[in-house]
């Protein structure tokens, strides 16, 4: 398993998430502005408030995707047989690559999840080797590989 390719793969899933966050605030923005030529009432003052608030939610969003984009540069994905950072990790069957919280994506036919050491799931999986068992939500699971 070439984690580099999957390292890689991270990074253009966060870089396109970018991409996509900062052409729909611009469009948002470009829509939602106040014209300062136009009379200004009490109800676009309010929608221009809002307006605010939501495009703030849109910053933080796009902040929280280039952390994740620097965190998944920083982590090493070298090989190892132990579950931490840049591990990837089989589980009843199921990839997860230590890194970053991520939806499914597909690398060469073969799904994976990403996870960061943040989740629920990780505080189990630390530190564990293949063969190794753990129960997460009453539920027991055995490490098949961690590469």
């Amino acid at each position: 398993m070439d984690k580099n390719r999957i390292k890689q793969a991270l990074i253009e899933l966060e870089e396109r998430t970018i991409d996509a966050a900062n052409e729909y605030h611009e469009a948002f923005l470009t829509g939602h502005l106040l014209n300062r030529e136009d009379v200004i009432d009490a109800d676009d003052q309010s929608h221009h408030r809002a307006s605010l608030e939501y495009s703030e939610s849109f910053d933080e969003r796009l902040h929280e995707h280039e952390g994740h984009l620097e965190a998944i540069n920083r982590i090493s994905f070298e090989p190892t047989d132990t579950v931490r950072p840049g591990a990837i990790v089989s589980v009843n069957g199921r990839c997860m690559i230590v890194a970053v919280p991520k939806p499914k994506f597909t690398i060469d036919g073969r799904d994976f999840i990403g996870i960061s050491v943040d989740a629920p799931i990780y505080t189990e999986l630390e530190g564990k080797k293949a063969g190794d068992g753990f129960t997460f939500n009453g539920r027991k699971f055995t490490i098949e590989a961690v590469n």
